[in-house]
């Protein structure tokens, strides 16, 4: 069973897209984030910057794990997916994730 299974809302299989509710911008190789639902801020550092790069476009949590292991050769696969797990659960919490 994968670590990403006992998530209750994500599988490796659920496709997930950035809320269209939100403006983003990069500053070095991070992103500041601004919902423009409640105008709070959220900083991302250089992983969850590139998750969101990648989810400007509907992927499903394992097209993000393999881009992310590509990227970051000394990510461990089981690893990778816990972190990817937790990070969009949290940003699903804070409604700037959408499940698609």
């Amino acid at each position: 069973m994968s670590i990403v299974d006992t998530m209750p809302s994500l599988s490796l299989d659920t496709p997930v897209r950035a809320s269209p509710q939100l403006v983003s911008c990069e500053v070095a190789d991070e992103a500041v984030l601004l919902s423009m639902r409640d105008g709070q801020y959220y900083g991302l550092n250089e992983v969850g910057a590139s998750i969101w790069k990648l989810i400007q476009q509907p992927r499903t949590v394992v097209q993000i794990r393999d881009a992310l292991l590509e990227e970051y050769s000394d990510m461990e696969p089981h690893e990778g997916e816990r972190a990817i797990a937790e990070f969009l659960n949290e940003m699903i919490s804070f409604k700037l994730v959408d499940l698609v």
